[in-house]
């Protein structure tokens, strides 16, 4: 089974990283395409009078206003850039970008430089008697060479540009970059935690379906040998002796029935088909008429029940008869367990009613007050034997109030054990 929770998890991961792969890809040739079209647009676009009389210097002052405009153009980042005017029938430089310093000093940008400047010399010798333009467009390195004749024919004005189309892309896009990156990890990472708590899920539902059956074992194995064993000594027992079996028969009988009748009760709520049947439901009458109903044990084991609330009533908007079995049991476990005293409170803590009881019975020690929950999960073995409990009343509890979105829970210390519950009030006319 972890192997296919790994296989499937591998996969999901496979077809993020690919779909991430994708969106890079194409988000990055997207923004290089752009770069390659616009990275040498001043110069395509400079409105320069290559015919005008040179016999100023004009030329020259406006190709070097053209330079000036071009290190300031945002695509200009991560560029190479070499520019000159030659005479074409003397070969003489005019005018030459690097000996005017016109060039960065980055060492990358340096060799970009240089490169420009080969292709500017290249371009000389390629359009010696028209002008024309050549864009090389790549991925990494971009080449851009724009000469153009001036004056009456005799002079060559060069632009040579080589730029870096990827790394300025992430340059000028790295926010963008990263928040894609992180959305990767973030992506990656839900998946791998997603299956590990499928995995561990699994893994938990598979140990409670082998505790549920190694319990449902274990509480109708008692009861069975009783009964069996019963049954075939029956023709040696006297009449007196029969009725004193008969009645210990019925009793392991109905205990069965009982603990059978509650596990189909767990499973009906949880499934949902158990439909919560919701009333308004006054906690107050309902603890006095359980308290009314287990007087008489109360008595016979000498317990003091204390019950704390105020006249008006406690109403909260329930099934009543789930509502009875939760009060039930926690009253039946406070007297099992209890000593002398059992302190039951009702509290209005704003728009929720809180109901505790609390017996000054042995203390459940801290790592036992979340496993008390699970079926057939009891902490005094002896004592819940001898009490004939099934250990799955607080199953059926958790299960019920889960089924009303109620909040709940255990605290235990050697003042005492309180099982609490808490819902939202009801407001009735």
């Amino acid at each position: 089974m972890k192997k296919q929770y790994i296989r499937y998890g591998t996969i999901f991961s496979i077809l993020v990283l690919l779909a991430f792969s994708i969106t890079f890809f194409v988000y990055s040739k997207n923004k290089i395409a752009d770069y390659n079209l616009r990275f040498n647009r001043p110069f395509i676009t400079a409105n320069i009078d290559y015919h005008a009389d040179n016999t100023d210097g004009q030329l020259e002052h406006q190709v070097i206003r053209s330079w000036d405009r071009y290190l300031t153009y945002e695509y200009a980042d991560c560029t190479g850039f070499y520019s000159s005017i030659t005479d074409v029938n003397s070969g003489e430089v005019i005018l030459d970008s690097f000996e005017q310093g016109i060039h960065k000093g980055d060492a990358e940008i340096e060799k970009l430089n240089n490169l420009a400047r080969k292709a500017g010399i290249e371009g000389e010798k390629t359009y010696k008697e028209y002008f024309g333009a050549e864009v090389k467009k790549g991925i990494f390195t971009s080449t851009s060479v724009l000469i153009c004749t001036a004056g009456e024919g005799d002079l060559h004005v060069s632009y040579c540009i080589a730029g870096k189309p990827f790394a300025s892309v992430l340059k000028t896009n790295a926010l963008t970059y990263i928040f894609m990156l992180l959305g990767f990890i973030i992506l990656e990472t839900l998946i791998v935690v997603s299956f590990v708590m499928l995995y561990k899920n699994q893994m938990n539902y598979e140990i409670r379906n082998q505790k549920l059956t190694r319990g449902i074992a274990h509480e109708l194995k008692t009861p069975l040998a009783v009964t069996k064993a019963t049954v075939e000594n029956w023709d040696y027992f006297d009449e007196d002796r029969r009725k004193d079996y008969s009645k210990r028969v019925i009793n392991e009988v109905d205990h069965m029935s009982d603990m059978v009748g509650k596990l189909l009760d767990v499973s009906k709520i949880k499934e949902g088909s158990g439909m919560l049947n919701r009333k308004a439901v006054d906690l107050k009458m309902l603890t006095e008429d359980i308290i009314g109903r287990n007087s008489e044990l109360i008595r016979e084991r000498n317990i003091t029940v204390a019950f704390t609330r105020d006249e008006k009533p406690y109403t909260v908007f329930a099934d009543p008869d789930m509502m009875n079995m939760v009060i039930s049991n926690f009253m039946s476990n406070a007297i099992k367990y209890c000593d002398h005293i059992i302190r039951i409170r009702l509290d209005r803590n704003g728009r929720k009613i809180e109901f505790g009881i609390i017996n000054d019975g042995a203390k459940i020690e801290k790592k036992e007050q979340d496993k008390i929950w699970d079926i057939f999960y009891t902490t005094d073995k002896a004592r819940t034997d001898r009490m004939s409990s099934s250990g799955v009343g607080l199953s059926v509890v958790k299960s019920i109030l889960d089924a009303h979105k109620a909040d709940y829970g255990c605290t235990s210390d050697d003042n005492g054990t309180e099982f609490k519950f808490s819902m939202p009030a009801h407001e009735t006319a």
